[in-house]
């Protein structure tokens, strides 16, 4: 796929004259109000797009971020990165009845020192990832784009939505892997108006692919890629010099939406998936070595209070699923294996119950104050040799967001945020005398990070300007920075964006 392409065409459409914009910084304040979006879950139901605002707003923007921590949280995914991106993405009223929206970006850069992992996409397809004991830096390249439409006939509306993400990564020194995936999404939903209130639901699937190989140019500089398999284990069988797989698989989404139109009211979103993806490794006659099944529950319910004084209260539910399963191979005949049992190894399970709320006052120059308190629970198993590692966190997040308005041609944004992570308990069980040196310090380090008290912070200041000679075009700045502290790291983490809206 040709990115420049990709965007050049994105152009086009949001600069098609069917667009009507407001010619100052009303719809960008809709757009950025944090109360607009109170109600995010919803529009994971393209129905609910339609009306998510009342106005129409197209930005096209450059944004550079920078990541760095003093020790990886996770030596799988690296201490830091650079990252340039390029975006465009739109939100049209065509028409009172008629909602349009979509958007494209490219993204290119730099993970830096990643180690045990040579497959892309580390948090969609852990344990079973490939990988080795040298890692390094990984070249990124990333192509997405999106789109959605939605109609309303009466008292029904009609919403669908695709969702297209290739992204390849690759290290041009020794070991040398390459993960080129491809992610897509589509959604389809319906919702109707009964009074004060809009139901809906909505199913979609999802299907994803990834080919991955590692290669070494130097022979005296090979070394052994590991097939791992959760919790430092790896599929000894075939460590070594098997060293390219790929992974493949379809699922479902499912949800169910209630939420207030223009009023006070109670509001409910219940969301769940179904992922599996399977591994196969392709110098072995495609043989499965591993399948991965992934669910996930999202629930959350509250109540939206409209008036001078604007509050939510909310409480929720999320829950991720995942259930490793191998497959034991019988002996070759010709480079040809068969399956002969598979074995239900592998279990993890993070819950996430939460309560909030968020306050705003003002109309044209706003302010929000939001909070929320939670308790995390996280456990892994691997169930031979036995293999656990479990703890519990209790959680405080509190931030806010204010907007000023100076004249209709400014619009000041600043939001800031800050969160405290408890460690509650905490366990580990490990076969510690029959582990590999290396190995035994990934788990440790793992450990140590995940349990470790955590602190938070965030903050970030945005300027938008519509000079009243452009003609309903604006430009805009954006800065982000965030650090995090815990007795096992630091980091920081920083963005900064430039655009123009129209």
């Amino acid at each position: 796929m040709n990115g420049r392409l990709l965007i050049t065409a994105c152009c086009c459409l949001l600069l098609s004259p069917a667009r009507a914009q407001d010619r100052d910084t009303t719809a960008t304040a809709e757009h950025r109000n944090g109360w607009t979006n109170i109600l995010g879950n919803a529009l994971h139901n393209p129905a609910f797009m339609h009306a998510a605002y009342t106005t129409s707003l197209s930005e096209m923007y450059l944004s550079m971020s920078y990541g760095q921590a003093s020790r990886p949280l996770q030596a799988e995914k690296g201490d830091g990165h650079t990252l340039g991106n390029i975006a465009v993405s739109s939100y049209l009223k065509l028409s009172p009845n008629t909602t349009v929206w979509g958007g494209a970006s490219y993204q290119t850069g730099r993970k830096r020192n990643i180690r045990f992992n040579s497959t892309s996409d580390y948090d969609q397809l852990y344990p079973y990832v490939m990988a080795d004991t040298i890692g390094g830096d990984l070249q990124n390249e990333q192509y997405a784009f999106s789109g959605g439409y939605a109609v309303k006939l009466k008292q029904w509306t009609f919403g669908a939505e695709i969702d297209f993400r290739a992204e390849h990564e690759y290290r041009t020194i020794d070991p040398r892997p390459r993960g080129i995936a491809t992610d897509l999404t589509l959604r389809i939903g319906l919702a109707r108006a009964y009074g004060n209130y809009n139901m809906g639901a909505g199913i979609g699937m999802r299907t994803y692919k990834q080919t991955n190989n590692v290669d070494f140019y130097n022979p005296l500089g090979v070394v052994p890629e590991y097939h791992m398999t959760g919790l430092g284990t790896n599929y000894v069988r075939f460590a070594g010099a098997v060293r390219s797989s790929y992974y493949k698989g379809t699922g479902a989404i499912a949800d169910l939406q209630l939420s207030p139109l223009d009023a006070s009211g109670a509001y409910l979103s219940i969301e769940g998936s179904y992922m599996p993806y399977n591994n196969i490794l392709t110098e072995l006659n495609a043989l499965p070595i591993t399948r991965l099944e992934v669910s996930t529950t999202a629930m959350q319910a509250g109540w939206k209070h409209e008036g001078k004084m604007r509050w939510a209260a909310y409480s929720g539910w999320n829950m991720e699923h995942r259930r490793g399963n191998e497959h034991i191979a019988g002996s070759s005949s010709s480079t040809e294996y068969k399956s002969l049992i598979t074995l239900s190894m592998f279990r993890s399970r993070k819950s996430d119950y939460h309560v909030g709320g968020a306050i705003g006052i003002g109309r044209q120059s706003q302010f929000m104050l939001h909070a929320r308190l939670g308790w995390l629970d996280d456990h892994s198993e691997y169930i031979d040799l036995k293999r656990e590692m479990a703890f519990t966190k209790t959680y405080g997040r509190l931030g806010w967001q204010w907007l000023w308005r100076r004249s209709a041609q400014w619009l000041l944004e600043w939001n800031a945020d800050a969160a405290c992570f408890h460690n509650c308990s905490r366990r580990i069980v490990m076969p510690y005398a029959i582990m590999d040196r290396q190995i035994t310090q990934l788990v440790n380090d793992t450990y140590a990070a995940k349990t470790a008290h955590l602190w938070e912070l965030g903050t970030q200041c945005a300027v938008y300007h519509h000079p009243k000679q452009w003609k309903g075009t604006g430009i805009f700045l954006r800065a982000t920075f965030a650090y995090s502290h815990s007795s096992f790291l630091h980091q920081v983490e920083t963005n900064a964006t430039v655009g123009v809206t129209f």
